[in-house]
C-alpha cells in the first residue's frame, strides 16, 4: 500500500512538474520577423542628426487603438452576411502608452524634432495595430483551434501604421508609417526566441517606426514644393517645359468653358498665294432635294383586249 502511495505521489509531482514545463516550451517555440517602410536612408538620417537649423517642437501627443486578436472561430454566431459585426478598436493599456510615450520623446530628441524648452508647436502621434495579440488570447483561441500547431507551422501577423502630423505656425505636415510583425510559431523554432521574441521584435519596430517617421518629417521640411502648398500659395513655373507641366497636373479650379457652337471656314491668310484663274469659280452649292417624288403607276389594258401572247410560244390545232 505505502508503494502504491509513493507511485502515485511520483507520477503527479513529475507531471507537476512536465506540464508547465512543455507549457514554456509551447510559449518560446517561436520567431518573430518584422518588414514593411521601415528602412532608413543613411543620407538622410545623417543630415537629420547634422542639421542644427530645424525647429523643434514643444509639446507631443500619443495615443494607441488595437483592434484585438481574432481567431476564426470567434466569429461563429456574430452577426450574418448582410449585416457582419464590426470590429471595434480598443485603447492600449496604461504600460504600453507610456512605453510608447517614452519612446517618443526618446527618439524625437535624438533627431532634433523635440525639445520642450525652446520648441514651439505640437507633434502627434497616432498608432493603430491590427492583430495585436497576448499569451493569454492564444490559449483561449488559437492553440486550441489550430491542430498540430507545433508539428507543422503556424504563424500570425500583426499590422502596424504609424501617423505623424506636426502642426505649426506655417502649416501642418504629415506622414505615414506601416509595417507588420510575423511570428511563426514550431517546436524548432525554440532555440531563436532570447532572439527574437515577440514582445522584443514588437519594441524594435516601433522604435525603427519613429526613426523612419522622423526622417519623413525632414525630408518633408525641406522640401519647398511642400511647404508652399501647405501654407495655400502657389508655386510659379519659372520656364516653358514647367508652364507646360503645371498645367498639366494643376487644371483650373472653375468649371470649363462651353464650346462654341458657331462653325466659321477659315479665312485665307494674307501671305497665302492665290490662283487668278480660280477666283472666278463659284463655290459648289448643294442644291435642295425635290420635296415630291412621283411613283409611275402600271398601264392596264383596254377592256376586251387579251394580252399579247409572249414571243416563241404557239398553239397548234387538235388533230
Amino acid at each position: 500500500m505505502i508503494k502504491v502511495r509513493k507511485t502515485v505521489i511520483g507520477s503527479f509531482n513529475k507531471t507537476k512538474i512536465a506540464l508547465p514545463l512543455a507549457a514554456a516550451v509551447f510559449c518560446c517555440a517561436c520567431a518573430s520577423f518584422q518588414s514593411g517602410d521601415i528602412l532608413l536612408e543613411r543620407n538622410t538620417l545623417k543630415a537629420l542628426l547634422e542639421d542644427k537649423s530645424i525647429k523643434p517642437f514643444s509639446q507631443i501627443q500619443v495615443s494607441w487603438q488595437n483592434f484585438p486578436f481574432r481567431s476564426a472561430t470567434d466569429s461563429i454566431g456574430e452577426g450574418s452576411i448582410s449585416t457582419p459585426k464590426k470590429m471595434v478598436a480598443l485603447p492600449a493599456g496604461s504600460e504600453d502608452l507610456e512605453y510608447f510615450r517614452n519612446k517618443a520623446k526618446d527618439v524625437l530628441s535624438k533627431a532634433g524634432l523635440y525639445d520642450p524648452k525652446t520648441g514651439s508647436g505640437i507633434i502627434k502621434l497616432k498608432l493603430v495595430t491590427l492583430g495585436r495579440w497576448t499569451y493569454h488570447d492564444l490559449w483561449k483561441s488559437y492553440f486550441v483551434d489550430t491542430a498540430f500547431i507545433f508539428i507543422l507551422p503556424s504563424s500570425i501577423k500583426v499590422n502596424y501604421s504609424l501617423t505623424v502630423e506636426c502642426v505649426t505656425s506655417s502649416g501642418t505636415l504629415k506622414t505615414e508609417i506601416t509595417a507588420y510583425n510575423k511570428t511563426s510559431f514550431h517546436l524548432l523554432l525554440a532555440p531563436l526566441y532570447p532572439l527574437l521574441s515577440p514582445g522584443a521584435k514588437e519594441k524594435s519596430l516601433i522604435r525603427q517606426m519613429l526613426w523612419r517617421a522622423s526622417t519623413g518629417i525632414y525630408e518633408k521640411m525641406k522640401t519647398r514644393a511642400y511647404e508652399k502648398a501647405d501654407r495655400g500659395q502657389q508655386l510659379k513655373p519659372t520656364s516653358e517645359q514647367e508652364t507646360i507641366g503645371w498645367k498639366e497636373t494643376h487644371p483650373p479650379a472653375g468649371p470649363p468653358e462651353p464650346p462654341d457652337r458657331t462653325w466659321l471656314p477659315p479665312k485665307p491668310r494674307e501671305d497665302q498665294p492665290t490662283n487668278k484663274d480660280t477666283e472666278d469659280i463659284k463655290p459648289i452649292v448643294p442644291q435642295t432635294p425635290d420635296n415630291t417624288w412621283l411613283v409611275p403607276q402600271k398601264k392596264t389594258p383596254a377592256p376586251g383586249t387579251e394580252p399579247a401572247m409572249e414571243a416563241g410560244t404557239e398553239e397548234t390545232p387538235d388533230d
